[in-house]
């Protein structure tokens, strides 16, 4: 019972790898004496079935209508990793005597949401570089024209040089952000160093998304005078633009309130109830 118990979660396993590898990718191709900004769309469709695998690339050159279409096959190595042949052209709309297909090897990583691969020329002038693709809903086709406006081929790049995670993925990191208070100590506004990473990662998420925005809002205890309490809520709310600001968050991304002693979360009776309510918290918009 628990052998047949094994193998139906390996094949649960690796269906779902498969499932997950299957699909419509797009990204950018660039050869290995190129940097990310000099390199061209290319989009991917692929079936994996039994652990193997047929598709097409198409590779278009950026801002023009210029590609070619390959027939690809090839075979799954891991449940994330894969390794293609380019077969034949199928149309491409500039003639290129005996042309160098290529051999690709991708593997999907799980952090990021990338697939990510390196290719070499089978055979002719030696051909090496890099691909980076992420799971798309694009309809794959061989027509003239684009397959997508190249405006998204900008923000890719954009991603990359950001250090941002895929889009399917950046919705799952989106969904499982969890927010958390900044602490002060008393009559304090200045940002402690222990805050700073858990900021940063706030920072990339509100950068991940360009419709979001984050809000921040400013409390203390109930110490001193309501005037008082409402302008260092205001400091410490500041503080935290000030961080965001000079890691590379514009402030048309920021919103900030400040509640004074308005808005506590524990009773200002005990030491450790003010402790909590000496705080910034946060909210996306």
């Amino acid at each position: 019972m628990k052998i047949i118990t094994l193998l139906f979660l390996l094949f649960n396993f690796t269906l779902y790898a498969q499932l997950k590898l299957s699909g419509e990718w797009q990204g950018i191709i660039i050869e290995n004496n190129q940097n990310w900004k000099e390199g061209n769309p290319i989009y991917m469709t692929i079936s994996v079935i039994n652990g193997l695998i047929d598709g097409k690339i198409r590779e278009e050159i950026y801002n023009s209508n210029s590609f070619s279409v390959i027939k690809i096959s090839g075979k799954t190595t891991t449940a994330s990793s894969i390794e293609l042949s380019e077969d034949r052209i199928l149309k491409q709309t500039v003639k290129v005597t005996n042309p160098s297909l290529r051999q690709l090897k991708f593997v999907y990583n799980e952090e990021s949401g990338y697939f990510e691969g390196v290719f070499e020329s089978k055979k002719g002038p030696t051909s090496t570089g890099k691909v980076i693709l992420y799971k798309s809903k694009f309809e794959f086709n061989d027509k003239n024209e684009s397959l997508m406006n190249h405006s998204w081929f900008l923000r890719f790049k954009a991603d990359l040089e950001n250090g941002l995670s895929s889009p399917t993925k950046r919705l799952e990191e989106l969904k499982a952000f969890k927010f958390e208070s900044v602490y002060f100590d008393y009559g304090m506004d200045i940002l402690k160093e222990e805050y700073k990473s858990y900021l940063l990662k706030m920072i990339k998420m509100v950068k991940s998304h360009s419709d979001l925005r984050i809000k921040i809002t400013g409390h203390t205890d109930a110490d001193g005078s309501e005037s008082y309490n409402d302008k260092l809520s205001k400091r410490r709310s500041e503080s935290i633009i000030l961080f965001f600001e000079a890691n590379g968050l514009k402030r048309d991304r920021i919103v900030t309130d400040y509640k004074g002693e308005k808005k506590p979360v524990d009773s200002n009776k005990t030491e450790d109830g003010k402790r909590k309510n000496r705080r910034v918290d946060f909210e996306f918009i």
